[in-house]
Protein backbone atom coordinates (compact mmCIF):
# COMPACT_ATOMS: atom_id res chain seq x y z
CA UNK A 1 0.00 0.00 0.00
CA UNK A 2 1.00 3.61 -0.55
CA UNK A 3 1.10 5.48 2.76
CA UNK A 4 1.33 9.19 3.60
CA UNK A 5 2.58 9.83 7.14
CA UNK A 6 1.68 13.26 8.59
CA UNK A 7 3.37 14.30 11.84
CA UNK A 8 4.84 17.60 12.98
CA UNK A 9 7.29 15.80 15.30
CA UNK A 10 10.35 15.16 13.14
CA UNK A 11 11.86 12.25 15.12
CA UNK A 12 8.57 10.40 15.25
CA UNK A 13 7.93 11.10 11.55
CA UNK A 14 11.37 9.93 10.38
CA UNK A 15 11.47 6.85 12.64
CA UNK A 16 7.98 5.60 11.79
CA UNK A 17 8.48 6.36 8.10
CA UNK A 18 11.71 4.34 8.03
CA UNK A 19 10.03 1.40 9.78
CA UNK A 20 7.14 1.44 7.33
CA UNK A 21 9.54 1.39 4.40
CA UNK A 22 11.48 -1.52 5.88
CA UNK A 23 8.39 -3.76 5.91
CA UNK A 24 7.55 -2.98 2.30
CA UNK A 25 5.19 0.00 2.25
CA UNK A 26 5.64 2.91 -0.18
CA UNK A 27 5.93 5.88 2.16
CA UNK A 28 5.81 9.66 1.84
CA UNK A 29 6.02 11.98 4.84
CA UNK A 30 4.67 15.45 5.57
CA UNK A 31 5.17 17.76 8.54
CA UNK A 32 1.74 19.42 8.27
CA UNK A 33 -1.77 18.76 7.00
CA UNK A 34 -1.34 21.49 4.38
CA UNK A 35 1.79 19.84 2.99
CA UNK A 36 0.04 16.47 3.08
CA UNK A 37 -2.76 17.79 0.88
CA UNK A 38 -0.22 19.12 -1.62
CA UNK A 39 1.57 15.78 -1.78
CA UNK A 40 -1.71 13.91 -1.99
CA UNK A 41 -2.83 16.05 -4.96
CA UNK A 42 0.38 15.10 -6.78
CA UNK A 43 0.26 11.40 -5.89
CA UNK A 44 -2.81 9.93 -4.15
CA UNK A 45 -2.21 7.22 -1.56
CA UNK A 46 -4.14 4.36 0.00
CA UNK A 47 -3.72 5.23 3.68
CA UNK A 48 -2.96 8.43 5.56
CA UNK A 49 -1.56 8.16 9.08
CA UNK A 50 -1.95 11.56 10.68
CA UNK A 51 -1.20 13.11 14.04
CA UNK A 52 -4.24 14.63 15.70
CA UNK A 53 -2.79 17.86 17.12
CA UNK A 54 -0.66 19.89 14.69
CA UNK A 55 -0.16 23.64 14.06
CA UNK A 56 -2.64 25.02 11.55
CA UNK A 57 -5.02 22.36 10.21
CA UNK A 58 -5.29 19.51 12.71
CA UNK A 59 -5.77 15.80 12.03
CA UNK A 60 -9.55 15.83 12.40
CA UNK A 61 -9.88 18.68 9.88
CA UNK A 62 -7.65 16.76 7.48
CA UNK A 63 -9.78 13.66 8.03
CA UNK A 64 -13.02 15.54 7.32
CA UNK A 65 -11.63 17.01 4.11
CA UNK A 66 -10.39 13.65 2.87
CA UNK A 67 -13.73 12.01 3.63
CA UNK A 68 -15.42 14.63 1.46
CA UNK A 69 -12.96 14.58 -1.42
CA UNK A 70 -11.43 11.08 -1.38
CA UNK A 71 -13.64 8.72 0.65
CA UNK A 72 -11.72 5.71 -0.69
CA UNK A 73 -8.61 6.75 1.29
CA UNK A 74 -8.32 5.19 4.75
CA UNK A 75 -7.15 7.38 7.62
CA UNK A 76 -5.51 6.36 10.90
CA UNK A 77 -5.48 9.10 13.54
CA UNK A 78 -2.71 9.08 16.17
CA UNK A 79 -2.25 11.33 19.15
CA UNK A 80 -0.40 11.62 22.43
CA UNK A 81 -3.53 13.07 23.98
CA UNK A 82 -5.72 10.03 23.66
CA UNK A 83 -9.12 9.93 25.25
CA UNK A 84 -12.38 8.13 24.69
CA UNK A 85 -14.00 11.33 23.43
CA UNK A 86 -11.40 12.02 20.72
CA UNK A 87 -11.40 8.35 19.68
CA UNK A 88 -15.19 8.36 19.33
CA UNK A 89 -15.11 11.61 17.37
CA UNK A 90 -12.37 10.36 15.02
CA UNK A 91 -14.21 7.11 14.31
CA UNK A 92 -17.48 9.00 13.86
CA UNK A 93 -15.79 11.28 11.34
CA UNK A 94 -14.79 8.20 9.35
CA UNK A 95 -11.32 7.25 10.60
CA UNK A 96 -10.39 3.67 9.81
CA UNK A 97 -8.53 3.31 13.11
CA UNK A 98 -7.08 5.18 16.10
CA UNK A 99 -3.71 4.91 17.87
CA UNK A 100 -2.46 6.55 21.06
CA UNK A 101 1.17 7.64 21.24
CA UNK A 102 3.52 6.15 22.20
CA UNK A 103 2.71 2.93 20.37
CA UNK A 104 4.72 -0.10 19.31
CA UNK A 105 5.36 -0.31 15.57
CA UNK A 106 4.02 -3.88 15.62
CA UNK A 107 0.67 -2.43 16.69
CA UNK A 108 0.62 -0.01 13.75
CA UNK A 109 1.68 -2.80 11.40
CA UNK A 110 -1.19 -4.96 12.64
CA UNK A 111 -3.70 -2.15 12.07
CA UNK A 112 -2.36 -1.64 8.54
CA UNK A 113 -2.72 -5.35 7.81
CA UNK A 114 -6.34 -5.14 8.90
CA UNK A 115 -6.89 -2.13 6.63
CA UNK A 116 -5.24 -4.02 3.74
CA UNK A 117 -7.72 -6.85 4.28
CA UNK A 118 -10.62 -4.39 4.36
CA UNK A 119 -9.45 -2.68 1.18
CA UNK A 120 -9.15 -6.05 -0.52
CA UNK A 121 -12.70 -6.92 0.51
CA UNK A 122 -13.98 -3.57 -0.76
CA UNK A 123 -12.27 -4.16 -4.11
CA UNK A 124 -13.82 -7.63 -4.31
CA UNK A 125 -17.26 -6.27 -3.47
CA UNK A 126 -16.94 -3.49 -6.05
CA UNK A 127 -15.84 -6.00 -8.64
CA UNK A 128 -18.66 -8.31 -7.58
CA UNK A 129 -21.28 -5.60 -8.02
CA UNK A 130 -19.88 -4.76 -11.46
CA UNK A 131 -19.88 -8.43 -12.35
CA UNK A 132 -23.48 -8.91 -11.23
CA UNK A 133 -24.62 -5.84 -13.17
CA UNK A 134 -22.69 -6.85 -16.28
CA UNK A 135 -23.69 -10.48 -15.99
CA UNK A 136 -27.30 -10.20 -14.87
CA UNK A 137 -28.35 -12.12 -17.97
CA UNK A 138 -26.07 -14.95 -16.82
CA UNK A 139 -28.33 -15.67 -13.88
CA UNK A 140 -26.12 -13.91 -11.31
CA UNK A 141 -23.44 -16.59 -11.57
CA UNK A 142 -20.56 -15.43 -9.40
CA UNK A 143 -17.03 -16.52 -10.20
CA UNK A 144 -13.95 -15.49 -12.13
CA UNK A 145 -12.10 -18.83 -12.18
CA UNK A 146 -11.20 -20.29 -15.61
CA UNK A 147 -13.77 -23.03 -15.02
CA UNK A 148 -16.62 -20.53 -14.55
CA UNK A 149 -15.47 -18.42 -17.48
CA UNK A 150 -15.67 -21.53 -19.62
CA UNK A 151 -19.20 -22.22 -18.33
CA UNK A 152 -20.25 -18.69 -19.37
CA UNK A 153 -18.70 -19.09 -22.80
CA UNK A 154 -20.53 -22.39 -23.32
CA UNK A 155 -23.81 -20.86 -22.17
CA UNK A 156 -23.58 -18.03 -24.69
CA UNK A 157 -22.71 -20.56 -27.37
CA UNK A 158 -25.60 -22.87 -26.47
CA UNK A 159 -28.23 -20.20 -25.84
CA UNK A 160 -29.38 -19.79 -29.45
CA UNK A 161 -29.74 -23.53 -30.08
CA UNK A 162 -32.81 -25.63 -29.35
CA UNK A 163 -30.96 -28.94 -28.93
CA UNK A 164 -31.41 -30.59 -25.51
CA UNK A 165 -28.74 -29.69 -22.95
CA UNK A 166 -27.41 -32.16 -20.40
CA UNK A 167 -25.79 -30.51 -17.34
CA UNK A 168 -23.72 -32.70 -15.04
CA UNK A 169 -22.61 -31.50 -11.63
CA UNK A 170 -22.49 -32.51 -8.01
CA UNK A 171 -25.28 -31.53 -5.66
CA UNK A 172 -25.07 -27.84 -4.82
CA UNK A 173 -22.98 -26.72 -7.82
CA UNK A 174 -25.75 -24.48 -9.17
CA UNK A 175 -27.28 -26.52 -11.99
CA UNK A 176 -30.64 -24.75 -11.77
CA UNK A 177 -28.95 -21.33 -11.67
CA UNK A 178 -27.10 -22.18 -14.88
CA UNK A 179 -30.31 -23.50 -16.46
CA UNK A 180 -32.13 -20.26 -15.72
CA UNK A 181 -29.18 -18.33 -17.12
CA UNK A 182 -29.37 -20.28 -20.37
CA UNK A 183 -33.09 -19.53 -20.62
CA UNK A 184 -32.50 -15.83 -19.93
CA UNK A 185 -29.83 -15.63 -22.63
CA UNK A 186 -31.86 -17.36 -25.33
CA UNK A 187 -34.67 -16.31 -27.67
CA UNK A 188 -37.25 -18.01 -25.41
CA UNK A 189 -36.52 -15.71 -22.46
CA UNK A 190 -39.99 -14.12 -22.58
CA UNK A 191 -41.68 -17.53 -22.48
CA UNK A 192 -42.15 -19.81 -19.43
CA UNK A 193 -39.30 -21.45 -17.56
CA UNK A 194 -40.62 -24.54 -15.77
CA UNK A 195 -38.51 -26.68 -13.44
CA UNK A 196 -39.42 -30.06 -11.98
CA UNK A 197 -37.35 -31.94 -9.41
CA UNK A 198 -37.56 -35.49 -10.71
CA UNK A 199 -36.45 -37.03 -7.43
CA UNK A 200 -39.22 -35.27 -5.49
CA UNK A 201 -42.08 -36.62 -7.63
CA UNK A 202 -43.70 -39.87 -6.35
CA UNK A 203 -43.44 -42.73 -8.84
CA UNK A 204 -47.20 -43.11 -9.22
CA UNK A 205 -47.56 -39.40 -10.08
CA UNK A 206 -44.50 -39.00 -12.31
CA UNK A 207 -46.32 -39.55 -15.63
CA UNK A 208 -49.07 -37.11 -14.67
CA UNK A 209 -46.50 -34.54 -13.52
CA UNK A 210 -44.67 -34.69 -16.85
CA UNK A 211 -47.53 -35.10 -19.32
CA UNK A 212 -50.69 -34.10 -17.44
CA UNK A 213 -53.93 -36.06 -17.09
CA UNK A 214 -57.55 -36.01 -18.17
CA UNK A 215 -60.41 -35.61 -15.74
CA UNK A 216 -61.40 -38.96 -14.23
CA UNK A 217 -58.33 -40.79 -15.55
CA UNK A 218 -57.55 -42.08 -12.02
CA UNK A 219 -58.81 -41.72 -8.48
CA UNK A 220 -58.42 -38.11 -7.42
CA UNK A 221 -58.25 -36.73 -10.99
CA UNK A 222 -61.22 -34.42 -10.48
CA UNK A 223 -60.20 -32.08 -13.29
CA UNK A 224 -57.97 -31.94 -16.34
CA UNK A 225 -54.39 -30.98 -15.52
CA UNK A 226 -51.56 -29.79 -17.75
CA UNK A 227 -48.18 -31.41 -17.19
CA UNK A 228 -44.87 -29.58 -17.14
CA UNK A 229 -44.32 -30.14 -20.88
CA UNK A 230 -47.53 -28.23 -21.60
CA UNK A 231 -46.77 -25.58 -18.99
CA UNK A 232 -43.40 -24.92 -20.61
CA UNK A 233 -44.78 -24.76 -24.19
CA UNK A 234 -42.79 -22.17 -26.13
CA UNK A 235 -40.23 -21.87 -23.33
CA UNK A 236 -37.76 -24.01 -21.41
CA UNK A 237 -38.34 -27.16 -19.37
CA UNK A 238 -35.79 -28.21 -16.73
CA UNK A 239 -35.80 -31.85 -15.64
CA UNK A 240 -33.69 -31.54 -12.51
CA UNK A 241 -31.92 -34.76 -11.45
CA UNK A 242 -33.25 -36.67 -14.45
CA UNK A 243 -31.27 -39.70 -13.21
CA UNK A 244 -33.98 -40.11 -10.54
CA UNK A 245 -36.71 -40.83 -13.12
CA UNK A 246 -37.99 -44.44 -13.01
CA UNK A 247 -37.17 -46.60 -16.05
CA UNK A 248 -40.81 -46.97 -17.13
CA UNK A 249 -41.22 -43.17 -17.17
CA UNK A 250 -38.00 -42.83 -19.17
CA UNK A 251 -39.63 -44.88 -21.96
CA UNK A 252 -42.44 -42.34 -22.21
CA UNK A 253 -39.99 -39.47 -21.99
CA UNK A 254 -38.21 -40.87 -25.05
CA UNK A 255 -41.26 -40.27 -27.29
CA UNK A 256 -41.55 -36.69 -26.09
CA UNK A 257 -37.87 -36.15 -26.89
CA UNK A 258 -38.00 -37.81 -30.30
CA UNK A 259 -41.30 -36.46 -31.62
CA UNK A 260 -42.10 -33.55 -29.26
CA UNK A 261 -45.51 -35.16 -28.87
CA UNK A 262 -47.13 -35.99 -25.51
CA UNK A 263 -50.33 -37.70 -24.43
CA UNK A 264 -52.04 -36.92 -21.14
CA UNK A 265 -52.73 -39.79 -18.76
CA UNK A 266 -56.17 -41.10 -19.71
CA UNK A 267 -56.08 -39.31 -23.08
CA UNK A 268 -56.53 -41.00 -26.44
CA UNK A 269 -54.61 -38.63 -28.67
CA UNK A 270 -51.26 -36.89 -28.59
CA UNK A 271 -50.46 -33.28 -29.30
CA UNK A 272 -47.29 -31.43 -30.12
CA UNK A 273 -45.36 -29.31 -27.63
CA UNK A 274 -42.48 -26.92 -28.31
CA UNK A 275 -39.95 -26.80 -25.47
CA UNK A 276 -36.20 -26.33 -25.05
CA UNK A 277 -35.28 -29.22 -22.77
CA UNK A 278 -32.55 -29.01 -20.13
CA UNK A 279 -31.77 -32.08 -18.04
CA UNK A 280 -29.44 -32.10 -15.04
CA UNK A 281 -27.79 -35.04 -13.34
CA UNK A 282 -25.74 -35.38 -10.17
CA UNK A 283 -24.07 -38.61 -11.39
CA UNK A 284 -22.39 -39.45 -14.72
CA UNK A 285 -25.28 -40.79 -16.81
CA UNK A 286 -22.93 -43.05 -18.74
CA UNK A 287 -22.23 -44.89 -15.49
CA UNK A 288 -25.95 -45.07 -14.72
CA UNK A 289 -26.51 -46.59 -18.18
CA UNK A 290 -23.75 -49.15 -17.54
CA UNK A 291 -25.43 -50.06 -14.23
CA UNK A 292 -28.82 -50.49 -15.93
CA UNK A 293 -30.38 -47.59 -14.02
CA UNK A 294 -30.83 -45.32 -17.02
CA UNK A 295 -31.92 -46.06 -20.58
CA UNK A 296 -29.19 -45.72 -23.16
CA UNK A 297 -31.56 -44.40 -25.86
CA UNK A 298 -32.80 -41.63 -23.52
CA UNK A 299 -29.21 -40.81 -22.58
CA UNK A 300 -28.22 -40.24 -26.22
CA UNK A 301 -31.34 -38.11 -26.80
CA UNK A 302 -30.56 -35.90 -23.83
CA UNK A 303 -26.89 -35.29 -24.61
CA UNK A 304 -27.38 -33.10 -27.68
CA UNK A 305 -25.23 -30.53 -25.89
CA UNK A 306 -23.32 -31.14 -22.68
CA UNK A 307 -22.00 -28.98 -19.86
CA UNK A 308 -20.09 -30.00 -16.73
CA UNK A 309 -20.26 -27.72 -13.70
CA UNK A 310 -17.07 -27.87 -11.63
CA UNK A 311 -17.37 -28.54 -7.89
CA UNK A 312 -16.34 -25.70 -5.62
CA UNK A 313 -13.13 -27.48 -4.58
CA UNK A 314 -11.94 -27.06 -8.19
CA UNK A 315 -12.55 -23.31 -8.16
CA UNK A 316 -10.94 -22.19 -4.91
CA UNK A 317 -10.36 -18.71 -6.35
CA UNK A 318 -14.14 -18.18 -6.40
CA UNK A 319 -14.76 -19.18 -2.77
CA UNK A 320 -14.07 -15.77 -1.23
CA UNK A 321 -15.94 -13.97 -4.01
CA UNK A 322 -18.98 -16.16 -3.39
CA UNK A 323 -18.67 -15.81 0.38
CA UNK A 324 -18.61 -12.01 0.12
CA UNK A 325 -21.54 -12.13 -2.28
CA UNK A 326 -23.62 -14.05 0.27
CA UNK A 327 -22.56 -11.67 3.05
CA UNK A 328 -23.66 -8.74 0.85
CA UNK A 329 -27.04 -10.36 0.22
CA UNK A 330 -27.51 -10.97 3.94
CA UNK A 331 -26.59 -7.38 4.89
CA UNK A 332 -28.84 -5.91 2.19
CA UNK A 333 -31.75 -8.01 3.45
CA UNK A 334 -31.09 -6.80 7.02
CA UNK A 335 -30.25 -3.21 6.02
CA UNK A 336 -26.87 -3.37 7.76
CA UNK A 337 -23.27 -2.72 6.57
CA UNK A 338 -21.63 -5.77 4.96
CA UNK A 339 -19.63 -8.01 7.25
CA UNK A 340 -16.01 -8.75 6.37
CA UNK A 341 -13.93 -11.90 6.59
CA UNK A 342 -10.95 -12.07 8.92
CA UNK A 343 -7.79 -13.31 7.20
CA UNK A 344 -7.84 -16.57 9.21
CA UNK A 345 -11.48 -17.10 8.27
CA UNK A 346 -10.72 -16.57 4.60
CA UNK A 347 -7.89 -19.12 4.80
CA UNK A 348 -10.24 -21.71 6.30
CA UNK A 349 -12.87 -21.09 3.63
CA UNK A 350 -10.34 -21.52 0.84
CA UNK A 351 -8.84 -24.73 2.24
CA UNK A 352 -12.13 -26.53 2.98
CA UNK A 353 -13.22 -29.01 0.23
CA UNK A 354 -16.94 -28.01 0.31
CA UNK A 355 -18.65 -31.36 -0.31
CA UNK A 356 -21.97 -29.48 -0.42
CA UNK A 357 -20.51 -26.98 -2.90
CA UNK A 358 -22.06 -23.52 -3.33
CA UNK A 359 -25.19 -24.46 -1.42
CA UNK A 360 -23.11 -25.41 1.63
CA UNK A 361 -21.07 -22.20 1.39
CA UNK A 362 -24.26 -20.12 1.29
CA UNK A 363 -25.63 -21.78 4.43
CA UNK A 364 -22.27 -21.38 6.18
CA UNK A 365 -22.23 -17.63 5.48
CA UNK A 366 -25.84 -17.24 6.60
CA UNK A 367 -25.06 -19.03 9.86
CA UNK A 368 -21.87 -17.01 10.43
CA UNK A 369 -23.78 -13.77 9.83
CA UNK A 370 -26.21 -14.69 12.59
CA UNK A 371 -23.46 -15.67 15.04
CA UNK A 372 -21.27 -12.62 14.37
CA UNK A 373 -21.91 -9.84 16.89
CA UNK A 374 -19.35 -7.42 15.41
CA UNK A 375 -18.35 -6.45 11.89
CA UNK A 376 -15.87 -9.27 11.15
CA UNK A 377 -16.53 -12.98 10.55
CA UNK A 378 -14.05 -14.84 12.78
CA UNK A 379 -13.10 -18.55 12.66
CA UNK A 380 -15.25 -19.25 15.74
CA UNK A 381 -18.32 -18.21 13.74
CA UNK A 382 -17.77 -21.12 11.32
CA UNK A 383 -19.01 -24.71 11.77
CA UNK A 384 -16.75 -27.13 13.65
CA UNK A 385 -15.79 -29.12 10.56
CA UNK A 386 -14.30 -26.04 8.91
CA UNK A 387 -12.16 -25.26 11.95
CA UNK A 388 -10.90 -28.83 12.24
CA UNK A 389 -7.67 -28.70 10.23
CA UNK A 390 -7.61 -32.44 9.70
CA UNK A 391 -11.16 -32.56 8.38
CA UNK A 392 -10.62 -29.48 6.26
CA UNK A 393 -7.32 -30.40 4.70
CA UNK A 394 -6.62 -34.12 4.85
CA UNK A 395 -9.59 -35.52 2.96
CA UNK A 396 -8.96 -34.97 -0.74
CA UNK A 397 -12.25 -36.35 -2.01
CA UNK A 398 -15.58 -37.64 -0.79
CA UNK A 399 -17.79 -40.33 -2.27
CA UNK A 400 -21.47 -39.55 -2.71
CA UNK A 401 -23.07 -43.00 -2.65
CA UNK A 402 -26.41 -42.05 -1.15
CA UNK A 403 -29.14 -44.17 -2.73
CA UNK A 404 -26.68 -46.35 -4.65
CA UNK A 405 -27.58 -50.05 -4.81
CA UNK A 406 -24.92 -51.26 -7.22
CA UNK A 407 -21.72 -49.68 -8.53
CA UNK A 408 -19.88 -50.23 -11.84
CA UNK A 409 -16.42 -50.43 -10.26
CA UNK A 410 -14.29 -50.14 -13.38
CA UNK A 411 -16.35 -47.27 -14.80
CA UNK A 412 -16.07 -45.37 -11.52
CA UNK A 413 -12.31 -45.93 -11.31
CA UNK A 414 -11.94 -44.61 -14.87
CA UNK A 415 -14.13 -41.61 -14.02
CA UNK A 416 -12.04 -40.82 -10.92
CA UNK A 417 -8.84 -41.14 -12.94
CA UNK A 418 -10.25 -38.84 -15.62
CA UNK A 419 -11.05 -36.20 -13.03
CA UNK A 420 -7.52 -36.31 -11.64
CA UNK A 421 -6.11 -35.95 -15.15
CA UNK A 422 -8.50 -33.07 -15.95
CA UNK A 423 -7.43 -31.31 -12.74
CA UNK A 424 -3.74 -31.67 -13.55
CA UNK A 425 -4.13 -30.61 -17.20
CA UNK A 426 -6.09 -27.54 -16.13
CA UNK A 427 -3.50 -26.58 -13.50
CA UNK A 428 -0.75 -27.12 -16.05
CA UNK A 429 -2.50 -25.09 -18.78
CA UNK A 430 -2.53 -28.12 -21.04
CA UNK A 431 1.20 -28.91 -20.71
CA UNK A 432 1.48 -32.67 -20.42
CA UNK A 433 4.94 -32.64 -18.86
CA UNK A 434 3.89 -30.30 -16.06
CA UNK A 435 0.60 -32.20 -15.55
CA UNK A 436 2.55 -35.46 -15.19
CA UNK A 437 4.72 -33.83 -12.49
CA UNK A 438 1.63 -32.69 -10.58
CA UNK A 439 0.34 -36.27 -10.57
CA UNK A 440 3.70 -37.88 -9.85
CA UNK A 441 3.58 -39.81 -13.13
CA UNK A 442 6.01 -40.31 -15.95
CA UNK A 443 5.04 -38.24 -18.98
CA UNK A 444 4.71 -41.38 -21.11
CA UNK A 445 2.34 -42.88 -18.53
CA UNK A 446 0.13 -39.79 -18.65
CA UNK A 447 0.19 -39.81 -22.45
CA UNK A 448 -0.90 -43.45 -22.55
CA UNK A 449 -3.75 -42.71 -20.12
CA UNK A 450 -4.86 -39.76 -22.25
CA UNK A 451 -4.76 -41.91 -25.39
CA UNK A 452 -6.72 -44.69 -23.67
CA UNK A 453 -9.31 -42.18 -22.46
CA UNK A 454 -9.73 -40.68 -25.92
CA UNK A 455 -10.27 -44.16 -27.29
CA UNK A 456 -12.97 -45.09 -24.86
Amino acid sequence: MRILLVDDERISRVTTGRQLGQVGYQVQTAESAEQALELFAQQPCDVIITDLRMPGMDGLELLARLRRERPDTDVIVMTAFGSVETAVRAMREGAADYLTKPFRFAELHERLNKIADMRGIRRELKHLRQQVLAGASDGDMVGQSPAMQQVRERLRLYADHDAPLLIQGETGTGKEVVSRALHALGPRHKQPFVAVACGAVPHELAESELFGHEKGSFTGAVRQRAGVFEQAHGGTLLLDDVDDLPLDIQVKLLRALQEQVITRVGGDHGFRVDVRLIATTKVPLRNAVAAGRFREDVFYRLRGLELRLPPLRERADDVLLLANSFLCQHSEAKGTPPLVLARATADLLRSYPWPGNVRELRRTMESASVLCAGDTILPEHLPDELRDGEAAGAQRFKLNLQGAEQLPFQAMVHDFEDRLIDWAMQRADGQQGKAAELLGLARTTLQSKLARRDGR
